[in-house]
């Protein structure tokens, strides 16, 4: 047997600096000389002291049962797990008492089963049932315990969760409300759709698909967010409900549930109902809700009026304000304190006639191809205009440019040209909308709080794409809502991850605008600005952060790959520790810390 022994060697880069890396070395004799090759590599411990080089060193001389001998056939690897994403959710989870706030929930129920293990799992893999089971082995669950996984229990563990939905969202809102030091006086509603396979479900019903799927049966979600995205509350109601049905619901949950006694609502346009808004003022809640650019309320007369966008506050780069009368707006709602806010966003203003451009000039190919075809002579019976015109009009609907052209047809001639003024009607609508509200708020921050709506369709995406909600398989209506939750608690745990790291992000941002030299405060601004990461990002990269399962000398171990700059530093933004370089396998099939 050769011996094995570790050795760290330095090696000097191009950029003039020293790395050391920790090898594991085998010692052989070839002739009358004794050699030594690289078993296998530990990584670059540069970042590491002294002291902790030489624990690393000791774990491995533990791993070899303290002796520093074995063979190359000795050091076997078994598979890569992913290790980053579930390291820090785990210990998100266990910060916020989750598995503690989920057995305390069913305390008085019989289950025979460890349903906040399974819940953990789901939230962290944030997959099927099916492939979930299928690849457990592929993930680092150190709490996941001894008891072999039933594939029935992860569809079971929806149920349960479902019966104890109010008491986790109450326990999740309070724990959260001290991690985050966050009060709640504003909150954020949106509703989307996602669709469903089967006929079984009885919410699924055929409604306005925001998933581009008529066709399937579908369910609504609506969320309630915190300004800062962290979910609230959610419900899932029938594919056919409309927004504004949702809203008294939603309301009575934030003072029954919730005891929201003050707080300002925050919706889009399509919770604007008369009945809503007496609804919001008999609960006390002032609203903030906005009006896009195709609204009635925006009308022609508004945006010509207030045309000039020297008249506006520039709030952001890309967003203007300008609060305008109320006896300008033609809107119905005229009740005393009502305030309209008239918003422009020059990027979203450019990516409009952008848009618009392109359908037209796609529409005008079409248009001229159609012209020559009529041109040309052909035998058979003659084209009629109602024809031709419905042609026409197949290609001005298809783009949505059926405003902005004059069409004729006489003779076998067709001719179209653009309708110049409507174009010019229409310019004035790009980047805009309308926020209306009843509080008090200075403009600013009303438009700020309206902005962060938007937020929310951003987290649906997330939801429904990265968090695969939709499609949905289930067809038991309690295991469709508890699919939703499961992909809700998953993106909250991203938000959460988010919200800690820009707020770390913010105070490095304050220390670099306190720096005095001009090169060296912009320097480390755009440096900074290199690491401003959402949510998706950050979990995008820990994705990459790998631990390697592997036996030596028959002790099992799991080998944590070296973190990237990127990597260790969101870990420290979120206040989580480094794990050990090396974990060890117990017997029962646990993964534990070596000391």
């Amino acid at each position: 047997m050769t011996p094995l022994f570790a050795q760290i060697v330095s090696t000097k880069k191009p950029d003039g600096k020293t790395y050391k890396y920790l090898h594991i070395v085998e010692s052989y004799r070839e002739g009358g000389t004794v050699k030594k090759r690289r078993v296998a590599s530990l990584g670059n411990i540069s970042q590491y002291s002294e002291r902790e080089i030489e624990q690393i060193i000791r774990t491995l001389e533990s791993l070899l049962q303290h002796r520093t001998t074995g063979s190359i056939d000795d050091l076997e690897t078994h598979r890569v797990l992913q290790f980053g994403v579930p390291y820090v959710v785990q210990f998100l989870w266990n910060q916020l008492g989750l598995s503690e706030a989920i057995r305390h929930a069913l305390k008085d129920r019989e289950v025979t089963f460890d349903v906040a293990r399974y819940v953990q799992a789901l939230v962290i893999h944030r997959s099927s049932k099916l492939r979930l089971f299928q690849t457990l082995d592929d993930l680092y669950l150190p709490d996941a315990g001894s008891e072999p996984w039933q594939l029935r229990h992860f569809y079971r563990a929806l149920d349960y969760l479902m019966d104890i939905k109010p008491q986790l969202e109450r326990a999740l809102y309070s724990r959260l409300t001290d991690l985050l030091n966050f009060k709640l006086s504003l909150v954020l509603y949106d509703l989307t759709s996602t669709h469903l396979y089967g006929h079984e479900c009885p919410l699924g019903e055929h409604g306005y698909s925001r998933t581009h799927r008529p066709d399937l049966e579908q369910v609504e979600l609506g969320l309630l967010v915190t300004p800062e995205g962290i979910p609230i509350t959610h419900e899932v109601f029938a594919g056919n409900v409309s927004d504004k049905e949702t809203v008294p619901e939603i309301l009575t949950r934030l003072k029954e549930q919730f005891s929201v006694e003050q707080c300002v609502f925050v919706g889009d346009r399509g919770m604007v109902t008369e009945k809503n808004m007496a609804l919001m003022a008999e609960a006390g809640f002032p609203y903030i809700v906005g009006f896009h650019k195709r609204g009635r309320i925006v009308s022609d007369r508004l945006l010509e009026e207030f045309a000039d966008l020297t008249n506006y506050v520039q709030l952001k780069d890309n967003l203007y304000y300008l609060e305008v009368p109320r006896n300008r707006v033609e809107d119905d709602e005229k009740s005393d304190g009502v305030r309209y806010i008239l918003c422009y966003n020059p990027e979203k203003a450019a990516h409009d006639a952008a848009f618009r451009e392109s359908a037209m000039a796609e529409t005008e190919a079409g248009l001229l191809a159609l012209a020559e075809r009529l041109m040309q002579t052909r035998r058979g019976r003659k084209p009629t205009n109602k024809g031709v015109m419905l042609k026409v009009a197949d290609l001005l609907t298809k783009k949505g440019v059926e405003a902005f052209f004059h069409v004729d047809y006489q003779d076998g001639v067709l001719t179209y040209a653009r309708d110049e003024e409507a174009l010019a009607k229409e310019a004035l609508r790009d980047g805009k909308f309308l926020i209306r509200t009843n509080t008090t708020f200075p403009a600013g921050d009303v438009v700020l709080s309206y902005k962060t709506l938007m937020g929310i369709e951003r987290a649906f995406r997330q939801i429904k794409n990265f968090l695969d909600v939709g499609p949905v398989y289930h067809w038991n209506e309690k295991r469709v809502r508890g699919h939703i939750f499961v992909c809700v608690l998953a993106y909250l745990f991203e938000q959460e991850m988010q919200v800690l790291y820009r707020r770390q992000w913010q105070r490095e941002a304050e220390a670099v605008r306190a720096i005095e030299d001009e090169k060296e405060r912009d320097r480390e601004q755009a440096e900074l600005d290199q690491r401003w990461y959402s949510g998706e990002a950050i979990v995008r990269e820990l994705r990459r952060w790998q631990a390697v399962h592997a036996t030596f000398l028959g002790k099992e171990f799991l080998s944590v790959t070296k973190a990237s700059e990127r990597v260790r530093s969101i870990v420290a933004s979120l206040g989580i520790p480094m794990p050990s370089k090396t974990i060890w396998v117990s017997e029962s099939g646990r993964v534990q810390k070596m000391d």
